[in-house]
């Protein structure tokens, strides 16, 4: 069964909306910034730690902290967003800090974090979401789609594919959509997160996160019918309840087609 997966967001601040928008969704998302939030169903967590950093004893407390407080969890998503040590996040673009890391380094750090990760989530499922590609090294590798696809792979993790980051990243690097998407390890998609970037005078294309329109439901359609793993359908849409809902119900109608 598909279940949508809606995150806990600032549209919550309204006890009336988050019960709208509850009513409307299957299990909720929760992120870092909610962690103490008690909603009920709270079955994915989708957690900013980047997979492919080292760590230490502090952030795999906080894992620990993530567990101890989310007894619904079957599943959480880390991100891979740098290829630096300390990025510096200016104009909503990463720059380079810290060290560079090479793609040995980053893959040897992810198969070390994994394994910790196991040790402290047991049986709830991993998974890594791709993320966007800007032109600089802050972006190193990170958003190619034959490293994520290897990190997955080698770690027997499962993929949470964001259609907006792949869109903005194949722009970006002057790839074909299709060609970027198929590259990414799709057979190991358990989530899709679903919204609409844009692109700026500049022609660089950005995480807008605007609603979703006919073409992503049509777009989600066809991953459903193609990948049987996909288990949650994820609007990131916080900009107004009434269109997250109308986007909620479309969604909810297509799973129910299909299954």
């Amino acid at each position: 069964m598909i279940e949508l997966a809606t995150p806990i967001s600032h549209l919550f601040k309204d006890e009336e909306v988050a019960k709208e928008i509850i009513q409307h969704s299957d299990v909720l998302e929760c992120r870092d910034e909610e962690i103490d939030s008690n909603y009920p169903r709270q079955d994915v967590f989708h957690c900013e730690l980047q997979i492919q950093h080292k760590h230490d004893e502090m952030i795999f407390s906080y894992l620990e902290k993530i567990k101890a407080q989310k007894s619904d969890l079957k599943l959480i998503s880390f991100h891979m967003a740098s290829g630096c040590t300390n990025p510096r996040l200016i104009n909503g673009v990463y720059q380079v800090g810290g060290t560079e890391l090479s793609r040995a380094q980053m893959k040897e750090n992810a198969t070390e974090n994994v394994a910790r990760f196991r040790e402290i989530f047991g049986e709830t499922i991993l998974a890594v979401e791709n993320n966007n590609f800007y032109p600089n090294t802050a972006y190193n590798y990170i958003a190619d789609p034959d490293f994520i696809a290897e990190v997955v792979d080698e770690n027997n993790l499962s993929f949470l594919f964001d259609t907006a980051h792949a869109k903005i990243s194949a722009h970006n690097k002057q790839m074909e959509f299709e060609e970027y998407k198929n590259m990414l390890p799709l057979t190991r998609m358990i989530q899709v997160h679903i919204c609409k970037p844009a692109i700026d005078q500049d022609n660089m294309a950005y995480d807008a996160h605007h609603c979703p329109d006919e073409d992503d439901l049509n777009e989600v359609k066809e991953l459903l019918l193609a990948y049987k793993t996909i288990k949650y359908l994820t609007v990131e849409y916080y900009k107004d309840k009434e269109n997250l809902i109308n986007s909620l119900k479309q969604f909810k109608k297509l799973s129910n087609e299909l299954h």
